[in-house]
């Protein structure tokens, strides 16, 4: 296995001479990068030294393998050349000597033998690259190419580790900031399968990490969301345009089977290893919980819990467009409290509003689940009864009966509490509009009220009439 390189004070900077640029072989500063060469022979040393000095190098040398070893590891070399036949330590010794002690600088070994043998072991010992010293001394024009070379090669490896540590150090930070965020962080390789799982995942999800890592995304929606046999990337190809700034809401599965609403965020980034996905998860429960309460408060009365009259024109225009479709009757009843005023009055507006929420529970527990109650203003409650067909003055004397044997105003008032209704009806063939038809439903409801008045003034002990 080949040493990886030292550090970069040990191969200088990039070389700014023009000439360097211009032919483009020249990958470092030459005179920044210091040679040890261990070498027996003196004459054939300083042949090797004025050769390199030539080249643009600095070239220390040691006589030999002992020496070479203790002056490597008192100084500070870019390169090493050590002929492999020295005393006391042959070149392979030193590489194996220096090899233990930490990673080799490039390295090149010098053999006058040729040997196959000596350049593979010198290769597994760290060396980069071996030449061989023939008698001619034609290698000592190949070796400023052969170093030039290696320290390119070395040169492209330490930007590759430093880009492979920057990369790690980014994916320790992301990590880090993932780990501790509240929302959900899931990143996912190019076929949908999670690849990160952060702990706000765990918590709106209930899965661990361990769970989840390999499988893919759809798993976390709900079936609604998505087809249970579409491919785990169909979901990102349909909602692709949920970017950071503009994320989109669905409906998430936690492991124990029960649903969650979540707004999902979502980016990707291209590699040579495909697309990549990084959905950032919200949970949205408490803002649903919220804009549902706000939907309530919009179209309910806050006294009674019924429907309030702003809500009421949309639900009438749907109530009749449904009528029409289907070709069925609607009924309407328009209820007023009798002796209201005198409630508020005798006994204060505290029991006229606990008179108005126990009426309209009764009118609610009374009255079919798809009849509609309104509080129409005031002490004044509208029922709009769905497929009714000639039973609208049934169900008033149904809720006539009903306030007559009710417990709930024991208590609140000392005489009974009841109620004027006047009738309405409508069917898809009648040319009347909304407002008429409520029109002649309270016309009805002032006609029985001005019946039971009469009716209070003679102390009459039959029960209310009715137009």
């Amino acid at each position: 296995m080949r040493a990886s390189p030292p550090p970069s004070s040990s191969l200088g900077s990039s070389c700014q001479s023009s000439q360097c640029q211009t032919e483009g072989n020249c990958m470092t500063d030459l005179g920044s990068i210091r040679i040890l060469y261990m070498e027996d022979d003196p004459g054939l040393a300083r042949l090797v030294q004025k050769r390199l000095k030539r080249a643009g190098y600095f070239v220390d040398i040691a006589e030999d393998g002992e020496q070479g070893v203790e002056q490597y590891q008192a100084g500070d070399y870019g390169v090493l050349i050590v002929d492999q036949n020295m005393p006391i330590y042959s070149g392979l010794q030193v590489l194996e000597i220096l090899s233990q002690t930490g990673e080799l600088p490039p390295t090149i070994m010098l053999t006058g033998t040729g040997s196959e043998e000596t350049a593979v072991e010198a290769m597994k010992l760290g060396a980069s690259d071996y030449v061989v010293k023939d008698a001619a001394g034609g290698f000592l024009d190949l070796l400023p190419p052969v170093i030039e070379r290696i320290l390119k090669q070395y040169r492209i490896v330490e930007e590759r580790q430093r880009a492979e540590e920057a990369l790690r150090e980014s994916e320790a930070r992301f990590r880090a900031v993932a780990q501790t965020a509240v929302d959900a962080i899931i990143s996912m390789d190019s076929r949908g399968r999670m690849i990160f799982w952060n702990h706000g995942a765990g918590d709106i999800f209930g899965y661990d990490e361990t769970d989840v890592l390999g499988r893919p995304f759809t798993m976390l929606l709900d079936a609604t969301c998505h087809e249970k046999n579409d491919p785990p990337m169909s979901f990102f190809e349909v909602h692709g345009e949920a970017r950071m700034d503009r994320g989109i809401e669905s409906l998430g599965l936690r492991r124990d089977g029960t649903s969650v609403p979540i707004e999902l965020s979502i980016s990707n980034w291209e590699t040579i290893s495909g697309v990549f996905y990084t959905v950032i998860v919200r949970d949205i429960s408490e803002r649903k919980e919220s804009e549902a309460k706000l939907a309530r408060m919009a179209h309910t009365d806050a006294l009674t819990g019924t429907f309030n009259r702003h809500y009421l024109v949309g639900l009438l225009e749907r109530e009749f467009q449904r009528a029409k479709r289907y070709n069925h009757p609607i009924g309407f009843l328009m209820i007023d409290v009798n002796r209201f005023k005198q409630i508020n009055d005798q006994y204060g507006h505290t029991i006229g509003d606990d008179v108005l929420v126990a009426i309209s529970h009764e009118l609610v527990e009374t009255l079919r689940e798809s009849d509609i109650v309104v509080r129409y203003g005031g002490d004044e409650f509208l029922i709009i009864l769905p497929e009714t067909n000639g039973e609208t003055e049934i169900a008033r004397d149904r809720l006539v009966a009903a306030m007559a044997a009710s417990g709930r105003f024991v208590g609140l008032v000392d005489f009974p509490v009841t109620l004027s209704i006047g009738c309405a009806h409508w069917d898809p063939q009648d040319p009347r509009t909304i407002d008429r038809i409520l029109n002649d439903a309270d016309e009805e409801m002032y006609k029985a009220k001005r019946a039971n008045h009469e009716q209070e003034g003679s102390r009459a002990q039959a029960p209310p009439t009715f137009a």
